[in-house]
């Protein structure tokens, strides 16, 4: 009976292996498109933070971010996907060097807005016909827009300073899909994005639409 018994787990793990791998398949050689909405946290150095602040201060804070992205499913387990993810901003108060706290007030605001472009593979594995798990891994080109605020004395006035400035860096995560219909998926995704000192973890949930 226990013999028998493995046999017809044994028998429906593997009809479910293989279910899985036939929905994967159906959906090779297809385009999709899709759209989420999430949270980002931003952390680290940031991309060109001002020299006058005393060394070793990061960046800590999160937004809320939104994103589109298109792909084509080469095979049932690989895709190619471009994204466009708009990751909200930082804003943080750091200390000004000592050297130069007499011609500005010892604390300014600097905040970074972070929208990027990416470029990505995306690996998957299906766990049943309705359920699959992937990885991520590729390249983002990131634009910045940076503002410089705060601070005032006789000599300066008050200090504000705007720069736009790019980027490229690496991105990866894992995510996971869950089959609405045979053309919609529900989608959640944890990412990162490591642009030199500066890193963006976004969570994100969102709908997909494959034709």
């Amino acid at each position: 009976m226990k013999k028998h018994t493995s046999l017809q787990c044994l028998g429906a793990a593997i009809a479910l292996v293989l279910g899985a791998q036939q929905v994967l398949a159906a959906d090779a050689g297809k385009f999709y498109i899709g759209a989420d909405v999430g949270s980002t946290e931003f952390s680290g150095d940031g991309p060109a933070k001002s020299v006058v602040f005393v060394p070793g201060q990061e960046f800590n804070d999160s937004d809320s971010s939104y994103g589109i992205h298109a792909g084509f499913q080469f095979t049932d387990w690989f895709a190619v996907e471009l994204g466009y993810t708009d990751f909200g901003s930082a804003t943080d108060r750091f200390k000004i060097s000592p050297d130069i706290a007499f011609i500005v007030s010892p604390n300014t605001v600097q905040t970074i807005e972070a929208k990027g472009a990416s470029l990505a593979g995306v690996f998957s594995y299906g766990l049943g016909a309705d359920f699959t798990v992937f990885g991520v891994l590729g390249v983002t080109a990131m634009d910045y827009e940076k503002t410089l605020s705060g601070g005032f004395s006789p000599v300066t006035g008050s200090l504000l300073e705007r720069d736009s400035l790019s980027d490229q860096g690496l991105l990866y995560g894992v995510g996971a899909k869950y089959a609405l219909s045979q053309s919609f998926n529900l989608r959640a995704d944890l990412r990162r994005n490591d642009v030199g000192d500066f890193s963006l973890d976004t969570v994100s949930v969102g709908l997909e639409y494959s034709f």
